[in-house]
């Protein structure tokens, strides 16, 4: 009975996070801050990332909240199957995992400016050896390439994963990966 209070919980929580992504409502981001965790070095991982530190790899609060207002500007629609979400509780810790899907918008051409700006940012990392600068950069494109010629409208299916922690009687996200198959 307590292990599915506890879940409802989390799933609460996560739609709470989709909520916040359907809507996109800037002047409520702060308070959509409070889904994260006060303590330990809360982090999202990005579809991009590959190094701690590196490029999408976002940790603490700050970073997190940037990465979020640049997704709810120039990010598409974002789903999550919050019903279909697989969650786990175990004490004052849960995870989850479940699929979603990014659909293409508008807001790809208008974002165009910021991703050539994203590229000339990894171009002049200065903590990385030439070699890891181009292969970032390079791959950034590509994306940005990929999913120009896939058109608006189309979407691009995701997984979505999380730890959770209890904090009072709140549940809130610890670290999120987002991740995309390779197709």
């Amino acid at each position: 009975m307590q292990a599915d209070m506890a879940t409802g919980q989390v799933r609460d929580a996560l739609r709470r996070f989709q909520e916040g992504y359907t809507n996109r409502d800037m002047p409520q981001l702060d308070e959509f801050m409070q889904l994260f965790a006060q303590e330990g070095d809360p982090e999202l991982i990005g579809i991009g990332a590959s190094v701690r530190g590196g490029n999408e790899w976002f940790e603490g609060r700050g970073a997190i909240r940037e990465i979020i207002e640049s997704d709810w500007t120039y990010w598409g629609d974002v789903w999550i199957d919050v019903e279909g979400a697989r969650i786990r509780v175990l004490g004052d810790v849960s995870w989850l995992s479940t699929a979603g899907k990014l659909t293409q918008t508008d807001t790809f051409y208008e974002a165009l400016p910021f991703y050539q700006q994203n590229m000339r940012e990894l171009l002049e990392k200065e903590e990385w050896d030439t070699d890891s600068r181009l292969m970032e950069a390079t791959h950034f494109g590509m994306r940005r390439i990929r999913e120009r010629h896939k058109g608006k409208g189309h979407a691009w299916p995701f997984v979505l994963t999380a730890v959770l922690v209890r904090t009072k009687d709140q549940w809130q996200f610890h670290t999120i990966h987002w991740s995309m198959p390779v197709d």
